[in-house]
């Protein structure tokens, strides 16, 4: 997490020195400060991430290479807690597991190559995540709190992302 610090203000501020409407300068202070407030909030923001850099098409019985990054910068100790992935050959009727780790850093990437089917069928490549250890407790992507018998168990979004490869002809 980022910190910005501010001044404060400890005494009552000047009037307005202008000789013009006093309703207006105070306008125009009040504007700068909100507009220096707006300016510093998303500096205070966190941000989780989960991508999947896959192709969107292949030729039938290529190899493909598919990555999924994920990264935290809230601080306060938290990770990625859980990190799994899974790929799918034959429009998900089955899956192969190609990542379960656990406490795997503040960024991680993990990468697998496989032989995608016959034209006209689809590779599938599934990831979902769960950040740890901070002060948000267990959350997805979005910060919401992970439904452990819910959206983790059956692969929901989030805290899961997928992508599909369409398979052509060669």
């Amino acid at each position: 997490m980022h910190a910005v610090f501010l001044p404060i203000l400890t005494t009552t501020p000047a009037p307005p020195r202008s000789t013009g409407n006093p309703a207006r300068a105070w306008f125009k202070r009040g504007f700068y400060l909100l507009s220096l407030a707006v300016a510093v909030i998303p500096a205070l923001a966190v941000e989780r991430m989960v991508r999947i850099d896959a192709p969107a098409t292949a030729p039938a019985g290529s190899k493909v290479t598919v990555s999924i990054l994920a990264r935290t910068d809230a601080g306060d100790g938290e990770q990625i807690g859980f990190f799994h992935a899974e790929y799918s050959i034959d429009g998900g009727k089955t899956w192969t597991g190609f990542c379960y780790d656990e406490k795997a850093g503040l960024t991680a990437t993990r990468t697998i190559s496989f032989t995608v089917g016959a034209a006209g069928s689809k590779a599938l490549v599934r990831g979902r995540i769960a950040f740890r250890g901070g002060l948000a407790g267990d959350v997805d992507f979005k910060g919401a709190a992970i439904k452990w018998k819910d959206s983790w168990e059956g692969w929901g979004s989030p805290p899961a992302k997928s992508s599909t490869i369409l398979v052509r002809a060669p």
